[in-house]
C-alpha cells in the first residue's frame, strides 16, 4: 500500500491580511497607517535650500548663474514688453510680478518665504541692471 505524504496546508487567509514581503508577517490592509512623524517634516523644503546657496560661500557661484540667467531672462521680457510693445511678454511680466508681490506678503507675514523673498528681489534687480544695459547700449534697439 502506496500512502503519499499529507501535503502541509496554509490556513486561510483573508485578501485584507497578506504577508509582508519582506518580513513575512501579516498585514492589515485595511488598518489605518501607524502615526509617525509629520509628513511635512520630510518633505523638501525650497526657503532652506535658497537660504543655503545664499549663506554657503562655495554655492555662490551657482547663485551667480542662476541671478545671471534669471536676469537675462527678465530683462529680455522688460525689453520685448517695453521696447518692441509685445502684449504676451507684457503679460509674462504682469505675471511674475504677481508672484513676487504674493512670495513677499508671504514673507512679511510668515518666516518660512524670507531666502525666496530676497532671491525674487535679486533677480529683479539683475533684469533691471541687464535691462538698462541693453537700452544704454544700444542692443535693445538693434534688430
Amino acid at each position: 500500500m502506496d500512502e503519499t505524504p499529507p501535503t502541509p496546508t496554509r490556513p486561510p487567509q483573508d485578501e485584507s491580511s497578506e504577508p509582508d514581503r519582506r518580513t513575512g508577517q501579516p498585514v492589515d490592509r485595511d488598518a489605518a497607517p501607524e502615526s509617525g512623524p509629520d509628513v511635512r517634516d520630510e518633505l523638501f523644503d525650497v526657503d532652506r535650500v535658497i537660504g543655503s546657496f545664499l549663506r554657503e560661500s562655495s554655492l555662490w557661484p551657482v547663485l551667480v548663474v542662476l541671478l545671471g540667467s534669471g536676469g537675462a531672462f527678465a530683462a529680455a521680457l522688460m525689453v520685448l514688453a517695453f521696447v518692441d510693445r509685445n502684449p504676451f511678454a507684457a503679460a509674462a511680466l504682469v505675471l511674475i510680478f504677481g508672484v513676487t508681490v504674493d512670495v513677499g506678503h508671504r514673507a512679511w507675514t510668515r518666516p518660512h518665504y524670507r531666502n525666496g523673498a530676497l532671491l525674487l528681489g535679486l533677480l529683479w534687480m539683475m533684469g533691471f541692471v541687464f535691462a538698462g544695459f541693453a537700452v544704454w547700449s544700444g542692443i535693445a534697439f538693434s534688430g
